[in-house]
């Protein structure tokens, strides 16, 4: 196993994009029905080798983010990705969960973890991830944006 590393990203968060024919539905939130969403899309979230920077181990890709009013006071955060197993081997989580933080400009007004499932080497797996977040009403209505800071993970290299 080597020790490898994430960089920050972010996204801003707005309405969920409507249907149209040149472009994949939003995967998230599973239920638009179900109330309002902020909704935000990180290209990739690659993990690189901490010996060398330049070697991607693996990462996940079309990541979309969703956080939805479901009731009163009732919130949850969705994200759907693809884990990008066709680089060096093997990712997992168990080093540490994916940081998910909600903001309103500078202040974060929620935080989550998600240990993601194994990307396993040679797959593009679709993943998954909902949890209910606790937020007030004034802090939903100010959110702007995701932050996911770096963040630890441990992968298996498996190129012959």
């Amino acid at each position: 196993m080597i020790a490898c590393r994430s960089l920050p990203q972010m996204c801003l968060l707005g309405p969920v994009p409507p249907r149209t024919p040149g472009r994949s539905d939003a995967q998230v939130p599973s239920d638009a029905a179900l109330g309002v969403s902020r909704y935000g899309r990180i290209s990739y979230v690659y993990f690189y080798s901490e010996d060398e920077p330049d070697d991607v181990a693996f990462g996940l890709l079309d990541m979309e983010i969703a956080v939805q009013r479901r009731g009163r006071n009732e919130f949850a955060l969705e994200i759907y990705c693809i884990g990008d197993g066709y680089q060096s081997g093997h990712g997992s989580s168990a080093a540490a969960p994916l940081t998910v933080e909600l903001k309103a400009g500078n202040r974060t007004v929620a935080t989550t973890r998600w240990n993601y499932p194994d990307v396993l080497n040679g797959h593009m797996d679709p993943l998954t991830f909902t949890t209910s977040i606790t937020l007030s009403e004034a802090d939903f209505e100010a959110l702007d944006h995701v932050y996911l800071p770096s963040v630890r993970a441990e992968a298996m290299i498996c190129l012959e």
